[in-house]
């Protein structure tokens, strides 16, 4: 059992057969065989998804029916593209256009605004690991095409803006949450800001930027799933000694991703300001933002979770304990959450300078 996926042939087999399409859009040089890579990581993905409750089938029929519409926008916008013979009878109108379906058939499956209403809608049915390759391993493919496609003028300057609309909607949206996994959506969302304007900007960077993301959000879903809850009312409270537990190895990567120092998240931050700050200024101000936003109410389920009373009989060093090598992975994470925020403060400022 993987984050309430039960683990079979199966599940390996479509796991590896998403992370092959992903690593295959990396290496891919043309346009069509970007799309089918594409489309390889999306098929791969599409039985995680759909699990056994009728929720996560709901979550992974919404997630087709987006993904199929967003990639036929961009097949069709490819197609123009590639045929040069519609550039040549069309002048530049026919190449803002091509260039706009394109923005647009990347746009929907990010969920990049105002195209983002079905991502909180899936990810709030999905299981811990289709939250987490939602998250991460679904968004690498069509960030790295955004990054690689070279848009300029006025594309870009659109595409800049609603990135970062997006991560103002992840910030006012995580205000009225009281489930996790809506809140994850909405902090995704919070990311994709980030992350599209690094990925646009340096394409290098923004793999950094998605490996060190990726550990935190492990870390984070692994003690979410030990409890076996979705509700911030059902966490355990600072009885015992759980509640305490549970907000150093699991919840304090909720306060790491908003980017506070010392934590690692921290980093994610600097990567992201030294990356955008030389040419958007006011982009890297409206960003900083939203992640304030995003604090604010992280420290509220924080301080919600220290004070209440608890009465989750859960406990998290029988979750450790059982966990065997799966529990010391979490606690290096924990550790690098904690104590590794300076070290990746320096690393990534050298990276970026």
């Amino acid at each position: 059992m993987v984050w309430g996926v039960m683990v079979s042939p199966s599940l390996i087999v479509f796991a590896g057969v998403s992370v092959l399409g992903v690593v295959l859009v990396i290496m891919s040089s043309g346009l069509l065989g970007m799309w089918l890579c594409l489309e390889l990581g999306f098929f791969g993905f599409i039985p995680i998804l759909n699990g056994k409750s009728v929720g996560e089938n709901e979550s992974a029929s919404k997630y087709f029916v987006v993904q199929s519409v967003g990639s036929g926008v961009l097949l069709v916008g490819l197609i123009l593209v590639s045929g040069e013979f519609f550039l040549v009878g069309g002048g530049m109108m026919w190449q803002h256009m091509t260039n706009l379906m394109m923005v647009v058939g990347l746009m929907i499956k990010l969920g990049v605004f105002p195209m983002h209403f079905w991502f909180p809608s899936v990810m709030g049915s999905a299981s811990w690991l289709s939250c987490f390759w939602l998250s991460v391993v679904q968004k690498v493919g069509p960030f790295w095409v955004l990054g690689g496609l070279g848009f300029s003028g006025w594309v870009l300057g659109s595409l800049g803006f609603m990135l970062v609309c997006t991560s103002l909607v992840g910030a006012f949206g995580g205000l009225a949450q009281v489930q996790f996994r809506p809140l994850l959506a909405y902090s995704s969302l919070g990311q994709t800001g980030w992350m599209g304007l690094v990925s646009i900007l340096s394409s290098e960077l923004f793999l950094y930027y998605m490996i060190l993301y990726s550990g935190l959000l492990v870390g984070l879903l692994y003690g979410l799933n030990a409890i076996n809850s979705y509700s911030f009312f059902s966490v355990p409270g600072w009885n015992l000694g759980k509640g305490l537990f549970f907000w150093i190895f699991g919840c304090s990567f909720f306060i790491s991703l908003s980017g506070l120092p010392p934590l690692a998240g921290s980093a994610l931050k600097l990567v992201g300001v030294l990356t955008i700050v030389d040419k958007y200024y006011f982009y890297v101000v409206v960003l900083i933002g939203s992640s304030m936003i995003s604090l604010y109410y992280y420290l509220s389920v924080f301080i919600s979770g220290v004070v209440c009373i608890g009465g989750n009989s859960f406990s998290f060093y029988d979750s450790l304990a059982g966990g065997s090598g799966l529990g010391l992975i979490i606690i290096m994470l924990v550790g690098l959450n904690w104590v590794g925020g300076f070290p990746l403060f320096m690393i990534c400022g050298g990276l970026v300078l």
